[in-house]
């Protein structure tokens, strides 16, 4: 079934797979906190909502902190991801697939954080739909990642395989 079917193909399938990857993750248990795990809406809301109140933190008299904006950071990871879905600006897609891994990482950075600072000692534990979630967030950009991935292979086969280069004088 799947002989005939080029790395295009698998690429678009592994962009299907991601956005229903994605999709289960919000009704998923995503974080454990205290006694209570939230599920993947409840936690993207709470993320978002902790970024607004990091924006409004700015005019508050303890100031902005590291918990804040690393809570902010994740919060936008999902919005990201949606609107790469919807937008069909391939430009736009690139860009998000070169930056979700590096913003990806602001979750890790939020779970080893002990100290919220506004909000008291804050013990965040992923759950199956953290993981998921974020395997569907990377496979949706499965066509960018297989075009970036191409292109550094054939780089690195012209430089193997004795292509010219403009070492060899050649222009």
């Amino acid at each position: 079934m799947f002989s005939n079917l080029d790395s295009d193909d698998y690429a678009k399938l592994g962009r299907i797979a991601g956005i229903v990857l994605f999709a289960v993750a919000f009704v998923l248990p995503a974080v454990h906190e205290g006694p209570n795990d939230y599920d993947g809406f409840a936690c993207a809301a709470w993320s978002i909502s902790g970024g607004i109140s990091f924006f409004g933190s700015f005019f508050g008299p303890d100031g902005p902190n590291g918990f804040g904006f690393f809570f902010m950071l994740s919060g936008l990871i999902a919005p990201l991801v949606a609107a790469a879905i919807f937008i069909p600006s391939d430009k736009f897609k690139r860009l998000l697939a070169k930056t979700i891994p590096f913003l990806l990482v602001a979750p890790w950075i939020v779970f080893g954080w002990r100290d919220s600072g506004g909000w008291g000692t804050v013990t965040l534990q992923p759950l199956i739909g953290h993981y998921v979630w974020t395997a569907g967030c990377l496979l949706i950009f499965t066509p960018e990642y297989v075009l970036m991935f191409a292109a550094t292979k054939d780089k690195g086969d012209d430089a193997h395989h004795g292509a010219p280069s403009s070492k060899d004088g050649v222009s």
